[in-house]
């Protein structure tokens, strides 16, 4: 009898910081674990008080000093080090969901041990922390960032990248490494359009004559929060209104938030449906992008959306068809667009309508997880082979 490949999953984050990256893994384990004999190398950021798994998690110990855009970085301890060097010593593919000092330091050890490598880039690691860094700094520190990234991507053996475009762009970059386009995929059941706005606003104790504008995802500095902030309150009538922030962040952004008297901050929750459900108009204001799963699973719930122009968002949003865009750095515009789908429901239902008819027909977990499989088994037989 064959046994199955040992597959260790790598990422920087993990419950109960449910975001992009957490749900991609969550969606590949759920589909992997006949193919594959799957191991997890994640932070430890909570005690875990979850059901038995199939699958075997090795957890790493969080610094309690350096946060990132409300995320822990890894502590540098030996224990640590150990930890990762036995995972990947242990593993046939190493399948990294990046971009900080976990992927880095799988991706060095996985090419000191000769293991195969390949890295899912949910992130582009050097527009993620340009806006963390101190100002004096910025540009040396970003230079050195950039190019240590892209050291380390060169050390793969391959790299998924979620839309075409990117490839071009990281070669540009440096990235020498072959890249693959493999698609995020969303749950068309679980994200569908609400049956009764007013029972899904009811459900989640929102007072059914607000209308709510929300957002789904890190409440941080490179989600050009400041920017939805101030649109917000450009508009008029607040008292019809309703913020709704799914997500958390570092204290100082969301405490502004949390000072309005019509704005509501989750923090992170496993039920994200059910807050889409309950929204009127989706905004995605972010600096930086790849796929935004966020906007995706918007869409999917029928929600007219307005975004930022970045990353695959520019391509699978179409203006005027299925969501809006605005400038980045602009409130008072996206505050016109956002006044513009309050005023009009006939738009905002037929920006939704086809917003869910695209996502249904383009973007599916099944399709996307299958060809990555297929992309992982033939990386692990390239090197039986040899």
């Amino acid at each position: 009898m064959n046994q199955k490949p040992k597959l260790l999953l790598v990422a920087d984050t993990y419950y109960p910081k449910v975001d992009g990256t957490l749900r991609f893994m969550e969606e590949f384990i759920k589909r992997s674990s006949k193919m594959f004999d799957l191991t997890l190398l994640v932070p430890q950021l909570e005690q875990q008080k979850r059901s038995p798994r199939n699958f075997a998690i090795t957890f790493l110990e969080p610094s309690r000093i350096l946060h990132i855009s409300g995320y822990p970085s890894l502590k540098l301890s030996f224990r640590n080090v150990k930890n990762i060097t036995t995972a990947i010593r242990n593993a046939d593919l190493v399948f990294i969901q990046g971009p900080a000092l976990i992927s880095y330091l799988s991706v060095y050890y996985a090419h000191k041990y000769h293991k195969k490598t390949v890295f899912y880039m949910h992130t582009i690691a050097w527009e993620l922390l340009e806006k963390f860094l101190p100002p004096l700094l910025n540009k040396i520190l970003l230079r050195v960032i950039k190019r240590f990234s892209i050291m380390m991507y060169n050390l793969c053996d391959e790299i998924f990248i979620p839309y075409q475009d990117l490839k071009t762009q990281l070669a540009a970059a440096g990235v020498k490494t072959t890249m693959t386009v493999a698609r995020l995929g969303v749950d068309i059941e679980r994200f569908s359009p609400t049956k009764d706005k007013m029972a899904s606003k009811k459900n989640i104790g929102i007072s059914q004559d607000k209308k709510v504008i929300g957002y789904v995802g890190r409440i941080s500095k490179e989600k050009n929060m400041d920017v939805l902030l101030n649109a917000f309150l450009k508009l008029p009538h607040q008292e019809e209104l309703q913020l709704l922030m799914v997500g958390d962040g570092p204290s100082d952004l969301t405490t502004k938030f949390k000072a309005l008297h019509n704005c509501t901050i989750t923090g992170f929750v496993s039920n994200v449906q059910d807050y889409l459900k309950a929204m009127d108009i989706f905004v995605m204001p972010s600096l930086t992008e790849t796929t935004s799963l966020a906007t995706l699973e918007a869409m999917s719930c029928g929600l007219p959306v307005i975004a930022s122009k970045v990353g695959f968002i520019k391509h699978y949003l179409i203006k005027d068809h299925n969501g809006l865009f605005f400038p980045q750095s602009s409130a008072p515009i996206l505050a016109l667009k956002i006044e513009k789908l309050l005023h009009d429901e006939t738009i905002r239902h037929n920006l939704g309508k086809n917003a869910r008819r695209m996502v249904a027909y383009s973007f599916s977990w099944e399709r996307s997880i299958n060809r990555i499989k297929r992309f992982l088994m033939h990386i692990y037989f390239q090197k039986a082979k040899r």
